[in-house]
Protein backbone atom coordinates (compact mmCIF):
# COMPACT_ATOMS: atom_id res chain seq x y z
CA UNK A 1 0.00 0.00 0.00
CA UNK A 2 2.70 2.49 0.74
CA UNK A 3 4.19 2.14 -2.52
CA UNK A 4 1.51 2.12 -4.18
CA UNK A 5 0.64 5.45 -2.78
CA UNK A 6 4.41 6.57 -3.42
CA UNK A 7 4.24 5.47 -6.96
CA UNK A 8 1.02 7.27 -7.18
CA UNK A 9 3.11 10.80 -5.84
CA UNK A 10 5.82 10.04 -8.30
CA UNK A 11 3.44 9.55 -10.92
CA UNK A 12 2.30 13.47 -9.93
CA UNK A 13 5.32 14.72 -9.32
CA UNK A 14 6.39 14.38 -13.34
CA UNK A 15 2.86 14.12 -14.57
CA UNK A 16 2.31 11.11 -15.58
CA UNK A 17 -0.99 10.30 -15.70
CA UNK A 18 -2.25 7.19 -13.58
CA UNK A 19 -5.39 4.80 -13.27
CA UNK A 20 -6.41 3.44 -9.91
CA UNK A 21 -8.06 -0.12 -9.95
CA UNK A 22 -10.50 -1.45 -7.37
CA UNK A 23 -12.33 -5.09 -7.47
CA UNK A 24 -15.92 -4.89 -5.89
CA UNK A 25 -17.36 -7.63 -3.97
CA UNK A 26 -20.47 -8.02 -1.60
CA UNK A 27 -18.14 -7.23 0.96
CA UNK A 28 -16.36 -3.71 0.36
CA UNK A 29 -19.88 -2.60 -2.34
CA UNK A 30 -20.32 0.16 0.67
CA UNK A 31 -16.72 1.39 0.01
CA UNK A 32 -17.58 3.06 -3.42
CA UNK A 33 -18.17 6.53 -2.94
CA UNK A 34 -14.59 6.34 -0.84
CA UNK A 35 -12.78 4.74 -3.33
CA UNK A 36 -14.08 7.68 -6.23
CA UNK A 37 -13.42 10.32 -3.49
CA UNK A 38 -9.89 8.70 -3.17
CA UNK A 39 -9.33 8.25 -6.81
CA UNK A 40 -10.55 12.12 -7.44
CA UNK A 41 -8.37 13.21 -4.59
CA UNK A 42 -5.39 11.45 -5.41
CA UNK A 43 -5.16 12.65 -9.30
CA UNK A 44 -5.87 9.89 -10.93
CA UNK A 45 -7.24 10.27 -14.91
CA UNK A 46 -9.31 7.05 -14.85
CA UNK A 47 -11.04 4.48 -12.12
CA UNK A 48 -12.17 1.10 -12.95
CA UNK A 49 -14.36 -0.63 -10.94
CA UNK A 50 -13.74 -4.55 -11.72
CA UNK A 51 -16.09 -6.86 -10.59
CA UNK A 52 -15.04 -10.59 -10.00
CA UNK A 53 -15.52 -13.52 -12.40
CA UNK A 54 -15.09 -16.28 -10.11
CA UNK A 55 -12.08 -18.23 -12.02
CA UNK A 56 -8.96 -19.38 -11.62
CA UNK A 57 -7.44 -18.74 -8.17
CA UNK A 58 -11.15 -16.67 -7.35
CA UNK A 59 -13.10 -19.71 -7.96
CA UNK A 60 -14.15 -20.55 -4.59
CA UNK A 61 -14.50 -16.64 -4.00
CA UNK A 62 -18.14 -15.64 -3.47
CA UNK A 63 -19.24 -13.07 -5.79
CA UNK A 64 -21.14 -9.74 -5.79
CA UNK A 65 -24.85 -10.53 -5.24
CA UNK A 66 -26.77 -9.35 -8.24
CA UNK A 67 -29.14 -7.02 -6.58
CA UNK A 68 -26.19 -5.08 -5.35
CA UNK A 69 -24.16 -5.54 -8.46
CA UNK A 70 -27.03 -3.41 -10.43
CA UNK A 71 -27.16 -1.41 -7.32
CA UNK A 72 -23.24 -0.55 -7.85
CA UNK A 73 -23.66 0.12 -11.50
CA UNK A 74 -25.88 2.68 -10.72
CA UNK A 75 -23.98 4.18 -8.56
CA UNK A 76 -20.79 4.62 -10.87
CA UNK A 77 -23.30 5.68 -13.84
CA UNK A 78 -24.50 8.61 -11.64
CA UNK A 79 -20.98 8.97 -10.30
CA UNK A 80 -19.45 9.63 -13.83
CA UNK A 81 -21.90 11.80 -14.83
CA UNK A 82 -21.07 14.60 -12.08
CA UNK A 83 -17.20 14.24 -12.50
CA UNK A 84 -15.85 15.51 -15.22
CA UNK A 85 -12.45 15.72 -13.72
CA UNK A 86 -12.17 11.27 -13.41
CA UNK A 87 -13.16 8.78 -15.39
CA UNK A 88 -14.88 6.74 -13.78
CA UNK A 89 -15.84 2.83 -15.48
CA UNK A 90 -16.91 -0.48 -14.39
CA UNK A 91 -14.60 -3.50 -15.66
CA UNK A 92 -16.13 -6.93 -16.34
CA UNK A 93 -19.68 -5.42 -16.19
CA UNK A 94 -21.05 -5.48 -19.34
CA UNK A 95 -24.58 -4.70 -17.83
CA UNK A 96 -22.84 -1.09 -17.33
CA UNK A 97 -23.89 -0.52 -21.31
CA UNK A 98 -27.71 -0.97 -19.95
CA UNK A 99 -27.88 0.79 -16.74
CA UNK A 100 -26.35 3.58 -18.68
CA UNK A 101 -29.09 4.01 -21.51
CA UNK A 102 -31.63 3.47 -18.82
CA UNK A 103 -30.57 6.15 -16.85
CA UNK A 104 -29.81 8.24 -20.35
CA UNK A 105 -30.36 7.38 -23.77
CA UNK A 106 -28.12 10.23 -24.82
CA UNK A 107 -25.10 8.81 -23.18
CA UNK A 108 -21.42 8.28 -24.52
CA UNK A 109 -21.38 5.52 -22.72
CA UNK A 110 -23.28 3.47 -24.82
CA UNK A 111 -22.99 1.41 -27.91
CA UNK A 112 -25.89 3.22 -29.34
CA UNK A 113 -23.58 6.70 -28.99
CA UNK A 114 -20.53 4.71 -30.48
CA UNK A 115 -18.86 3.94 -27.16
CA UNK A 116 -17.77 0.19 -27.31
CA UNK A 117 -15.82 -0.19 -24.55
CA UNK A 118 -16.18 -0.73 -21.22
CA UNK A 119 -18.22 -3.71 -22.04
CA UNK A 120 -17.49 -7.23 -23.00
CA UNK A 121 -14.33 -6.37 -25.11
CA UNK A 122 -13.44 -10.41 -24.89
CA UNK A 123 -11.80 -11.70 -28.49
CA UNK A 124 -13.36 -8.08 -30.12
CA UNK A 125 -10.83 -5.34 -29.00
CA UNK A 126 -8.21 -7.48 -27.09
CA UNK A 127 -7.16 -10.80 -25.98
CA UNK A 128 -5.08 -12.73 -23.66
CA UNK A 129 -1.69 -13.94 -24.34
CA UNK A 130 -0.12 -15.94 -21.19
CA UNK A 131 3.39 -16.31 -20.41
CA UNK A 132 3.53 -19.80 -22.35
CA UNK A 133 2.51 -18.04 -25.38
CA UNK A 134 -1.15 -18.99 -25.46
CA UNK A 135 -4.18 -17.27 -26.76
CA UNK A 136 -7.00 -16.79 -24.95
CA UNK A 137 -10.20 -14.22 -25.33
CA UNK A 138 -9.94 -13.11 -22.05
CA UNK A 139 -8.40 -13.86 -18.87
CA UNK A 140 -11.49 -15.00 -17.37
CA UNK A 141 -11.91 -17.56 -19.97
CA UNK A 142 -9.44 -20.62 -20.00
CA UNK A 143 -9.79 -22.11 -23.37
CA UNK A 144 -6.75 -21.71 -25.80
CA UNK A 145 -7.49 -20.42 -29.36
CA UNK A 146 -3.80 -21.43 -30.23
CA UNK A 147 -0.47 -20.36 -29.24
CA UNK A 148 1.98 -17.88 -31.01
CA UNK A 149 5.33 -20.19 -29.85
CA UNK A 150 3.50 -22.59 -33.01
CA UNK A 151 1.76 -19.80 -35.07
CA UNK A 152 1.49 -16.30 -36.11
CA UNK A 153 -0.79 -13.77 -33.68
CA UNK A 154 -3.46 -12.28 -36.29
CA UNK A 155 -3.80 -15.89 -37.83
CA UNK A 156 -5.19 -16.94 -34.13
CA UNK A 157 -6.68 -13.41 -34.08
CA UNK A 158 -8.64 -13.72 -37.41
CA UNK A 159 -9.59 -17.51 -37.48
CA UNK A 160 -10.19 -18.57 -33.83
CA UNK A 161 -13.85 -20.50 -33.73
CA UNK A 162 -14.43 -18.53 -30.21
CA UNK A 163 -13.57 -15.31 -31.20
CA UNK A 164 -15.44 -15.74 -34.09
CA UNK A 165 -18.49 -16.71 -32.24
CA UNK A 166 -17.74 -13.67 -29.44
CA UNK A 167 -17.77 -11.17 -32.63
CA UNK A 168 -21.75 -12.53 -33.74
CA UNK A 169 -22.69 -13.67 -30.54
CA UNK A 170 -25.87 -16.15 -31.27
CA UNK A 171 -26.70 -15.45 -27.19
CA UNK A 172 -29.09 -18.00 -25.42
CA UNK A 173 -31.50 -17.74 -22.50
CA UNK A 174 -33.05 -14.07 -21.28
CA UNK A 175 -29.75 -12.43 -22.91
CA UNK A 176 -30.90 -13.88 -26.47
CA UNK A 177 -34.63 -12.21 -25.61
CA UNK A 178 -33.02 -8.93 -24.35
CA UNK A 179 -33.58 -5.68 -25.97
CA UNK A 180 -30.64 -4.87 -25.38
CA UNK A 181 -28.27 -7.57 -26.01
CA UNK A 182 -26.26 -6.01 -28.92
CA UNK A 183 -25.61 -2.72 -26.22
CA UNK A 184 -24.56 -5.22 -23.60
CA UNK A 185 -24.62 -9.02 -24.21
CA UNK A 186 -23.98 -9.86 -20.47
CA UNK A 187 -20.28 -11.15 -19.87
CA UNK A 188 -19.57 -14.48 -21.44
CA UNK A 189 -17.09 -15.86 -18.84
CA UNK A 190 -19.75 -16.20 -16.27
CA UNK A 191 -21.78 -19.09 -17.79
CA UNK A 192 -18.64 -20.45 -18.65
CA UNK A 193 -17.09 -20.57 -14.86
CA UNK A 194 -20.30 -21.88 -14.00
CA UNK A 195 -20.34 -24.75 -16.39
CA UNK A 196 -22.53 -23.87 -18.63
CA UNK A 197 -21.91 -22.49 -22.44
CA UNK A 198 -19.99 -19.53 -23.60
CA UNK A 199 -23.36 -18.40 -25.11
CA UNK A 200 -25.56 -18.88 -21.80
CA UNK A 201 -27.46 -16.15 -20.30
CA UNK A 202 -25.15 -14.42 -17.87
CA UNK A 203 -26.53 -15.58 -14.18
CA UNK A 204 -25.43 -11.95 -12.59
CA UNK A 205 -27.78 -10.09 -14.39
CA UNK A 206 -31.15 -8.87 -12.65
CA UNK A 207 -32.82 -7.31 -15.69
CA UNK A 208 -35.60 -9.12 -17.42
CA UNK A 209 -36.44 -8.57 -20.98
CA UNK A 210 -39.05 -6.36 -21.50
CA UNK A 211 -40.13 -7.78 -25.06
CA UNK A 212 -39.65 -4.42 -26.61
CA UNK A 213 -37.50 -4.21 -30.20
CA UNK A 214 -33.58 -4.40 -29.72
CA UNK A 215 -31.83 -1.61 -29.56
CA UNK A 216 -28.42 -0.99 -32.06
CA UNK A 217 -26.21 0.14 -31.70
CA UNK A 218 -24.08 3.27 -33.67
CA UNK A 219 -23.70 2.02 -37.17
CA UNK A 220 -20.65 3.57 -39.60
CA UNK A 221 -22.75 5.74 -41.88
CA UNK A 222 -21.84 6.77 -45.51
CA UNK A 223 -20.03 9.79 -45.74
CA UNK A 224 -22.33 13.14 -46.19
CA UNK A 225 -21.58 16.55 -46.45
CA UNK A 226 -18.96 16.38 -43.64
CA UNK A 227 -15.36 15.55 -45.04
CA UNK A 228 -12.02 15.23 -42.95
CA UNK A 229 -8.85 16.59 -43.69
CA UNK A 230 -5.90 14.07 -43.96
CA UNK A 231 -4.68 15.22 -41.08
CA UNK A 232 -7.75 14.23 -39.25
CA UNK A 233 -8.10 11.62 -40.29
CA UNK A 234 -5.12 9.88 -39.80
CA UNK A 235 -5.35 11.46 -35.45
CA UNK A 236 -8.78 9.10 -36.04
CA UNK A 237 -6.91 6.55 -36.99
CA UNK A 238 -4.72 6.52 -33.86
CA UNK A 239 -7.85 6.70 -31.88
CA UNK A 240 -8.43 2.94 -30.15
CA UNK A 241 -11.21 1.02 -32.32
CA UNK A 242 -13.83 1.26 -29.75
CA UNK A 243 -14.02 4.89 -29.30
CA UNK A 244 -13.70 5.54 -33.21
CA UNK A 245 -17.57 5.37 -33.91
CA UNK A 246 -18.13 7.78 -31.21
CA UNK A 247 -15.33 10.15 -31.98
CA UNK A 248 -16.53 10.55 -35.38
CA UNK A 249 -19.98 11.05 -34.68
CA UNK A 250 -19.35 13.99 -32.45
CA UNK A 251 -16.71 15.23 -34.53
CA UNK A 252 -19.35 15.31 -37.39
CA UNK A 253 -22.19 16.88 -35.16
CA UNK A 254 -19.46 19.46 -33.49
CA UNK A 255 -18.44 21.20 -36.94
CA UNK A 256 -22.40 20.86 -38.56
CA UNK A 257 -22.87 22.82 -35.14
CA UNK A 258 -20.71 25.32 -36.18
CA UNK A 259 -21.90 25.86 -39.98
CA UNK A 260 -18.64 24.27 -41.85
CA UNK A 261 -18.53 21.02 -43.78
CA UNK A 262 -14.57 19.51 -43.09
CA UNK A 263 -13.34 18.15 -39.62
CA UNK A 264 -9.61 19.23 -39.13
CA UNK A 265 -7.00 18.58 -36.00
CA UNK A 266 -8.25 21.75 -34.80
CA UNK A 267 -11.78 20.59 -34.27
CA UNK A 268 -10.77 17.39 -32.65
CA UNK A 269 -8.37 19.17 -30.34
CA UNK A 270 -11.39 21.49 -29.01
CA UNK A 271 -13.54 18.12 -28.62
CA UNK A 272 -10.59 16.61 -26.17
CA UNK A 273 -10.22 19.93 -24.37
CA UNK A 274 -13.71 20.04 -23.48
CA UNK A 275 -13.57 16.57 -22.33
CA UNK A 276 -9.83 16.25 -21.08
CA UNK A 277 -9.01 19.50 -20.41
CA UNK A 278 -7.15 20.87 -16.89
CA UNK A 279 -10.29 20.99 -14.78
CA UNK A 280 -8.43 22.71 -12.53
CA UNK A 281 -7.20 26.15 -14.45
CA UNK A 282 -3.93 27.89 -12.94
CA UNK A 283 -4.71 30.36 -9.97
CA UNK A 284 -1.36 31.92 -9.45
CA UNK A 285 -1.20 33.63 -5.69
CA UNK A 286 -0.03 36.78 -7.04
CA UNK A 287 -2.64 37.41 -9.87
CA UNK A 288 -5.88 36.18 -8.70
CA UNK A 289 -9.24 38.94 -7.04
CA UNK A 290 -10.94 38.78 -4.02
CA UNK A 291 -14.13 36.91 -4.13
CA UNK A 292 -17.17 37.69 -2.13
CA UNK A 293 -15.66 40.93 -0.48
CA UNK A 294 -12.55 38.50 1.19
CA UNK A 295 -9.26 39.57 0.22
CA UNK A 296 -6.63 37.18 -0.47
CA UNK A 297 -4.19 35.69 1.40
CA UNK A 298 -0.58 36.43 0.95
CA UNK A 299 1.55 33.50 0.00
CA UNK A 300 5.41 32.80 0.92
CA UNK A 301 8.13 32.74 -1.93
CA UNK A 302 8.83 28.84 -0.86
CA UNK A 303 5.04 27.83 -0.88
CA UNK A 304 4.30 29.58 -4.21
CA UNK A 305 7.45 27.50 -5.75
CA UNK A 306 5.70 23.84 -4.18
CA UNK A 307 2.46 25.22 -5.91
CA UNK A 308 4.05 25.55 -9.54
CA UNK A 309 5.65 22.40 -8.98
CA UNK A 310 2.31 20.33 -8.86
CA UNK A 311 0.69 19.20 -12.38
CA UNK A 312 -2.14 21.49 -13.85
CA UNK A 313 -4.80 19.29 -12.88
CA UNK A 314 -3.89 19.61 -9.25
CA UNK A 315 -3.02 22.67 -8.78
CA UNK A 316 -5.81 25.03 -8.49
CA UNK A 317 -7.30 22.74 -6.54
CA UNK A 318 -4.71 22.40 -3.51
CA UNK A 319 -4.52 26.09 -4.27
CA UNK A 320 -8.36 26.37 -3.15
CA UNK A 321 -7.90 23.94 -0.16
CA UNK A 322 -4.68 25.90 1.37
CA UNK A 323 -6.47 29.24 1.08
CA UNK A 324 -9.35 27.29 2.70
CA UNK A 325 -7.62 25.76 5.70
CA UNK A 326 -5.46 28.76 6.37
CA UNK A 327 -8.95 31.30 6.39
CA UNK A 328 -10.33 28.59 8.53
CA UNK A 329 -7.56 28.84 10.96
CA UNK A 330 -7.24 32.21 11.06
CA UNK A 331 -4.26 33.00 9.30
CA UNK A 332 -3.31 35.17 6.66
CA UNK A 333 -0.49 33.72 4.86
CA UNK A 334 -0.03 30.13 3.36
CA UNK A 335 3.19 29.07 4.30
CA UNK A 336 5.20 25.62 3.14
CA UNK A 337 4.88 24.47 6.78
CA UNK A 338 0.83 24.83 6.37
CA UNK A 339 1.27 22.84 2.61
CA UNK A 340 3.63 20.19 4.42
CA UNK A 341 1.16 19.19 6.98
CA UNK A 342 -1.30 19.17 4.12
CA UNK A 343 0.67 17.10 2.14
CA UNK A 344 1.74 14.66 5.01
CA UNK A 345 -1.98 14.77 6.98
CA UNK A 346 -2.34 15.55 10.83
CA UNK A 347 -2.58 13.45 13.48
CA UNK A 348 -6.20 13.76 14.38
CA UNK A 349 -6.44 12.02 18.14
CA UNK A 350 -7.61 14.26 20.81
CA UNK A 351 -5.06 14.97 23.99
CA UNK A 352 -7.53 15.79 25.96
CA UNK A 353 -10.99 13.77 26.74
CA UNK A 354 -14.18 15.25 25.04
CA UNK A 355 -17.63 15.07 25.76
CA UNK A 356 -19.85 13.68 23.52
CA UNK A 357 -21.75 16.69 22.95
CA UNK A 358 -18.28 18.91 22.17
CA UNK A 359 -17.45 16.10 19.44
CA UNK A 360 -20.64 16.49 18.32
CA UNK A 361 -20.72 20.18 17.86
CA UNK A 362 -17.38 20.05 16.07
CA UNK A 363 -18.47 17.28 13.60
CA UNK A 364 -21.76 19.91 13.11
CA UNK A 365 -19.42 22.97 12.65
CA UNK A 366 -16.90 20.93 10.29
CA UNK A 367 -20.34 19.97 8.40
CA UNK A 368 -20.43 23.29 7.37
CA UNK A 369 -16.63 23.22 5.58
CA UNK A 370 -15.65 21.60 2.00
CA UNK A 371 -15.03 17.50 3.24
CA UNK A 372 -10.86 18.55 1.77
CA UNK A 373 -10.88 21.26 4.12
CA UNK A 374 -12.42 19.70 6.98
CA UNK A 375 -10.31 17.12 7.05
CA UNK A 376 -6.87 19.26 7.57
CA UNK A 377 -8.28 21.60 9.89
CA UNK A 378 -9.76 18.86 12.10
CA UNK A 379 -7.02 18.12 14.43
CA UNK A 380 -6.20 22.17 14.44
CA UNK A 381 -9.54 22.79 15.79
CA UNK A 382 -9.11 20.10 18.54
CA UNK A 383 -5.83 21.38 19.63
CA UNK A 384 -7.22 24.84 20.18
CA UNK A 385 -10.37 23.39 21.68
CA UNK A 386 -8.23 21.52 24.54
CA UNK A 387 -6.08 24.47 24.77
CA UNK A 388 -8.89 26.47 25.60
CA UNK A 389 -9.97 23.61 28.03
CA UNK A 390 -6.74 24.16 29.58
CA UNK A 391 -6.90 28.13 30.07
CA UNK A 392 -10.19 27.44 32.55
CA UNK A 393 -8.25 23.89 34.19
CA UNK A 394 -10.08 21.93 32.76
CA UNK A 395 -9.44 18.06 32.01
CA UNK A 396 -12.17 17.33 29.82
CA UNK A 397 -13.46 19.06 26.48
CA UNK A 398 -17.17 20.96 26.48
CA UNK A 399 -18.85 22.88 24.13
CA UNK A 400 -18.25 25.98 25.03
CA UNK A 401 -14.20 25.30 24.40
CA UNK A 402 -15.34 24.70 20.26
CA UNK A 403 -17.99 27.37 20.29
CA UNK A 404 -15.21 29.92 21.74
CA UNK A 405 -12.70 28.19 19.25
CA UNK A 406 -14.63 28.87 15.94
CA UNK A 407 -16.07 32.36 17.30
CA UNK A 408 -12.43 33.89 18.02
CA UNK A 409 -11.09 32.34 14.39
CA UNK A 410 -9.47 29.35 16.02
CA UNK A 411 -7.03 32.19 18.18
CA UNK A 412 -8.70 31.94 21.41
CA UNK A 413 -8.56 35.81 21.08
CA UNK A 414 -10.76 38.38 18.96
CA UNK A 415 -9.47 41.54 16.99
CA UNK A 416 -11.16 45.02 17.23
CA UNK A 417 -11.66 46.08 13.49
CA UNK A 418 -9.29 48.92 13.63
CA UNK A 419 -6.72 46.40 14.96
CA UNK A 420 -7.78 44.07 12.27
CA UNK A 421 -7.60 46.09 9.46
CA UNK A 422 -4.38 47.57 10.91
CA UNK A 423 -2.27 44.20 10.60
CA UNK A 424 -4.04 43.26 6.97
CA UNK A 425 -2.58 46.82 6.04
CA UNK A 426 0.49 45.66 6.41
CA UNK A 427 3.36 44.08 4.16
CA UNK A 428 2.19 40.71 3.03
CA UNK A 429 5.94 39.47 4.36
CA UNK A 430 5.05 40.35 7.81
CA UNK A 431 1.53 39.97 8.21
CA UNK A 432 0.88 36.43 8.74
CA UNK A 433 3.55 36.42 11.24
CA UNK A 434 2.13 39.79 13.29
CA UNK A 435 -1.27 38.03 13.87
CA UNK A 436 0.28 35.10 14.87
CA UNK A 437 2.73 37.18 17.38
CA UNK A 438 -0.25 39.54 18.69
CA UNK A 439 -2.32 36.02 19.31
CA UNK A 440 0.30 34.25 21.19
CA UNK A 441 0.78 37.53 23.14
CA UNK A 442 -2.84 38.08 23.74
CA UNK A 443 -3.07 34.63 25.10
CA UNK A 444 -0.05 35.20 27.80
CA UNK A 445 -1.61 38.42 29.08
CA UNK A 446 -5.07 37.15 28.96
CA UNK A 447 -6.39 39.46 26.51
CA UNK A 448 -9.82 39.09 25.46
CA UNK A 449 -9.84 41.45 21.86
CA UNK A 450 -7.07 42.95 20.81
CA UNK A 451 -6.80 46.39 20.57
CA UNK A 452 -4.51 48.72 18.12
CA UNK A 453 -2.84 49.84 21.43
CA UNK A 454 -1.99 46.28 22.35
CA UNK A 455 -0.20 46.14 18.56
CA UNK A 456 1.63 48.92 19.06
CA UNK A 457 3.48 47.39 22.43
CA UNK A 458 3.61 44.07 21.17
CA UNK A 459 5.55 45.40 18.13
CA UNK A 460 7.37 47.34 20.74
CA UNK A 461 8.48 44.67 22.96
CA UNK A 462 9.56 42.63 20.07
CA UNK A 463 11.77 45.25 18.42
CA UNK A 464 13.27 46.28 21.30
CA UNK A 465 13.78 42.30 22.14
CA UNK A 466 15.22 41.88 18.29
CA UNK A 467 17.98 45.19 19.45
CA UNK A 468 19.01 43.16 22.29
CA UNK A 469 19.76 40.24 20.25
CA UNK A 470 21.62 42.02 17.72
CA UNK A 471 24.00 43.67 20.87
CA UNK A 472 24.64 40.35 21.87
CA UNK A 473 26.08 39.74 18.49
CA UNK A 474 28.52 42.86 19.51
CA UNK A 475 26.48 45.11 17.04
CA UNK A 476 26.65 48.89 18.00
CA UNK A 477 24.98 50.14 14.66
CA UNK A 478 21.51 49.90 13.68
CA UNK A 479 21.86 47.99 9.71
CA UNK A 480 21.17 45.06 7.87
CA UNK A 481 24.37 43.69 8.87
CA UNK A 482 23.07 41.38 10.99
CA UNK A 483 21.46 38.74 9.64
CA UNK A 484 24.62 38.03 7.79
CA UNK A 485 25.96 37.68 11.32
CA UNK A 486 22.87 35.94 12.50
CA UNK A 487 23.39 33.17 9.91
CA UNK A 488 27.05 32.66 10.76
CA UNK A 489 25.97 32.03 14.45
CA UNK A 490 22.03 30.55 14.51
CA UNK A 491 22.31 27.27 12.87
CA UNK A 492 18.89 27.27 11.72
CA UNK A 493 19.71 29.80 9.72
CA UNK A 494 22.93 28.15 7.98
CA UNK A 495 21.69 27.06 4.49
CA UNK A 496 18.22 28.45 4.71
CA UNK A 497 17.23 29.69 1.64
CA UNK A 498 13.55 30.60 2.19
CA UNK A 499 15.37 32.56 5.45
CA UNK A 500 17.96 34.65 2.52
CA UNK A 501 14.35 35.19 0.47
CA UNK A 502 12.46 36.61 3.55
CA UNK A 503 15.12 39.01 4.46
CA UNK A 504 15.78 39.93 0.74
CA UNK A 505 11.69 40.96 0.70
CA UNK A 506 12.13 43.22 4.06
CA UNK A 507 15.38 44.81 3.10
CA UNK A 508 13.59 45.65 0.05
CA UNK A 509 10.54 46.95 1.80
CA UNK A 510 12.31 48.90 4.22
CA UNK A 511 14.60 50.62 1.92
CA UNK A 512 11.46 51.82 -0.20
CA UNK A 513 9.72 53.03 2.86
CA UNK A 514 12.59 55.01 4.23
CA UNK A 515 11.46 58.31 4.58
CA UNK A 516 14.42 61.13 4.34
CA UNK A 517 13.41 63.40 6.26
CA UNK A 518 12.08 61.79 9.51
CA UNK A 519 14.10 59.16 8.99
CA UNK A 520 11.43 56.57 9.70
CA UNK A 521 11.40 53.41 8.49
CA UNK A 522 7.40 53.26 7.84
CA UNK A 523 6.63 50.55 10.14
CA UNK A 524 8.64 51.90 12.92
CA UNK A 525 8.31 55.81 13.92
CA UNK A 526 11.23 57.99 14.96
CA UNK A 527 11.33 57.15 18.72
CA UNK A 528 11.03 53.54 18.56
CA UNK A 529 14.29 54.14 16.22
CA UNK A 530 16.37 56.03 19.10
CA UNK A 531 15.14 53.79 21.52
CA UNK A 532 16.71 50.76 19.57
CA UNK A 533 19.50 52.75 18.70
CA UNK A 534 20.04 53.57 22.51
CA UNK A 535 19.84 50.30 23.55
CA UNK A 536 22.57 49.21 21.08
CA UNK A 537 24.89 51.74 22.20
CA UNK A 538 24.73 50.96 26.40
CA UNK A 539 27.59 49.16 27.35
Amino acid sequence: WEKTLAGMDHCRRHDLPFQVHFSVTERNAHEVQSMIDFATASGAHVLNVFFLVCTGRGESMSDISPARYEQVLRQLVEAQENSRDLIIRARCAPHYKRIAYEHNPESPLTRAQGYEGGGCLAGIHYCRVTPEGAVTACPYIPDEEGSIREQGFWEIWDEAPSFERLRNPELRGKCGKCEYQKLCGGCRARPLAMGGDLMDADPWCGHMPSGRAVIQPLAETAADEISWTEDASRRLERIPGFLRKMVRKRAENHVRSLGEHTVTTDHLSTLAAKRFGDSFPVKRPDDRKPVGGTKPLAWTAEAVTWLEQLPDFLRDGIFTVAEDVARGEGRLEVNIRLLRRLEAGDSSEPGLPWEDSATTLLNELLAQRSPQAALFVRPTLQNAAEREARRRSAIVVACEDVEKVFSTDLAGVSWSTEALQRVESAPDFVRAGIKKAAEFNARREGIETIMPEDLTRFRNRAMMKAVRRMKGFGMQELDFSAFDIARNRVPRLKENTQAVKRFSEIRQYVESQQDPETGGLGLLDRELLDKMKAELKKR
